[in-house]
C-alpha cells in the first residue's frame, strides 16, 4: 500500500509538479484540458451515430490536442513565469473558443452542443481575467463564431437555414455578453473585498498603535514598556547581557501648563519625545511612564555607555526650545538610571532607577544620578554616581 502511495504522489509530482504555485498553474490546465477532452468526445461521438454535415472531426481533435500540449509544456517546463500571466489563462481562453468555433462549424446538425461548451469555457475566465481581457475575449469570441457561422452558410442551400444560425449567433452574443457582464460584476466584489481588507488592516493598526503607543507623544505607553520589560530581563537573565533603565522626568513642567496652559504642555511633550528619541539608539525604548515622567530602555548596554547616551539626551533638551504662541520654553531633564541586576524582581529596578530621578532632582535637576544599590539593601549610605550638567 505504501509503495501505491510512492508511485501515485511520484506521478502527480511528475505531471503536476511538485511546487505548490507550479501545481496551481498544472492544475487550472487540467481543468481546462478536461474540458477540452470531453468536448472531443462529445464530437467523436456525434460522429460515430451519424449526425449529418459533420467535417473532419479527427484533424480538429489533433489541432486541440496539440494546442494543449503545447499549453502544457510552456507552463510545466516553468517557460511561462517569463510573462506577466505565468498560469497563460488568457492565452488558454482564446484557444479554447477559437477550438469551440471550429467545431460549431464542423458539427453540422448537432453544432447546438457547442453553445453550451462556450458558456462553460467562459465560466472559467470569470475567475481568473480582468474585465479588459474578457471584453477582449467576447469581441474576438463574436468575431470567430461570425466566421464560423459565415463558413457553414456557404454551404447550406435552404433558406429557413439561415434564421436557424441568426438564433445560434444570437445565442453566442448572449452568452459573451452575460459572461461580460458577470466578470465586471465579479471585478467590482474583489475590488469592494479589496478595499474593505484594507480598511480592517488600517484598523487594526491602529488598534495596535493604540494599545502599544502614547496618543500624545507617540512613545511606547506604559502597557507595551511592561511587557518589553519582561522579555528583556527573561533575556538579560539567560545572556547576562546588561540592562539600564533610565527614569526622566522634565523639570518644572507644571509651571509651563500653569503660565503657558496645557496646549502648550502637550507642545512641550511632544517636542521632548521627538528630542528623545533622535538621541538614543534604535535599539533603546522611550515610554511614557505618566504625567511629564518618561523611561528608557537601553538593551545590552554597560553603564558607561549608558551614561554618554543618557548625557547627549539632557543636553539635546537642555539646548532645544519649545516655540509656543510666540514665546520660546526652555526645558531640561532629570535622569535616574540604574543597571538590572540578574534575577531580580523588575519593580526593584524600577524603584531604584526612581530613587535615582528623585536624588537628581533633590540635588539641583537637569543633571544625571545613577544609583547602583538600593538604599533599603544596605545599612550605608547608597552607591551614587552622580553627572552633573555641563
Amino acid at each position: 500500500m505504501s509503495v501505491m502511495k510512492t508511485l501515485i504522489r511520484y506521478s502527480l509530482d511528475l505531471v503536476l509538479g511538485s511546487g505548490k504555485a507550479m501545481r496551481i498553474r498544472t492544475s487550472q490546465f487540467v481543468l481546462a484540458a478536461l474540458l477540452m477532452l470531453a468536448s472531443i468526445g462529445v464530437l467523436f461521438f456525434m460522429k460515430s451515430v451519424g449526425i449529418g454535415g459533420m467535417g473532419d472531426v479527427r484533424l480538429w481533435a489533433a489541432c486541440s490536442t496539440a494546442g494543449l500540449m503545447i499549453v502544457y509544456a510552456l507552463i510545466r517546463s516553468g517557460y511561462s513565469l517569463r510573462w506577466a500571466d505565468p498560469s497563460l489563462a488568457f492565452v488558454q481562453m482564446l484557444f479554447a473558443i477559437a477550438c469551440n468555433a471550429a467545431a460549431f462549424a464542423l458539427a453540422g446538425d448537432g453544432r447546438g452542443v457547442t453553445l453550451p461548451l462556450l458558456a462553460v469555457i467562459l465560466m472559467f475566465g470569470m475567475f481568473g481575467l480582468s474585465i479588459q481581457q474578457v471584453i477582449t475575449v467576447a469581441v474576438y469570441g463574436l468575431m470567430l463564431f461570425a466566421e464560423a457561422i459565415l463558413f457553414s452558410l456557404l454551404r447550406e442551400t435552404e433558406r429557413t437555414t439561415y434564421y436557424l444560425y441568426g438564433a445560434y449567433y444570437f445565442m453566442v452574443v448572449i452568452v459573451l455578453a452575460s459572461s461580460t457582464f458577470l466578470t465586471w460584476r465579479l471585478c467590482e466584489m474583489r475590488e469592494h473585498m479589496r478595499h474593505q481588507k484594507l480598511q480592517l488592516t488600517q484598523a487594526l493598526e491602529k488598534i495596535q498603535q493604540t494599545a502599544n503607543y502614547d496618543e500624545l507623544t507617540g512613545a511606547a505607553n506604559r502597557r507595551h514598556m511592561l511587557q518589553l520589560i519582561q522579555y528583556e530581563s527573561q533575556r538579560s537573565d539567560r545572556s547576562a547581557n546588561p540592562l539600564l533603565v533610565a527614569m526622566l522626568d522634565i523639570d518644572y513642567f507644571k509651571r509651563i501648563n500653569d503660565t503657558y496652559g496645557h496646549q502648550a504642555g502637550d507642545v512641550a511633550l511632544q517636542k521632548f519625545t521627538k528630542t528623545v528619541q533622535e538621541k538614543i539608539r534604535v535599539t533603546d525604548t522611550l515610554a511614557r511612564w505618566g504625567g511629564e515622567e518618561f523611561l528608557i530602555l537601553l538593551t545590552e548596554t554597560e553603564l558607561d555607555v549608558g551614561l554618554i547616551c543618557l548625557e547627549r539626551v539632557r543636553a539635546a533638551v537642555a539646548a532645544d526650545v519649545v516655540k509656543f504662541a510666540g514665546s520660546w520654553i526652555s526645558l531640561t531633564v532629570s535622569i535616574g538610571v540604574t543597571r538590572y541586576q540578574p534575577g531580580e524582581a523588575f519593580e526593584k529596578t524600577l524603584t531604584r532607577a526612581d530613587e535615582a530621578l528623585y536624588a537628581a532632582k533633590a540635588q539641583g535637576r537637569n543633571q544625571i544620578v545613577c544609583l547602583q544599590q538600593s538604599a533599603d539593601t544596605v545599612d550605608s549610605m547608597p552607591d551614587i554616581s552622580k553627572v552633573k550638567a555641563g
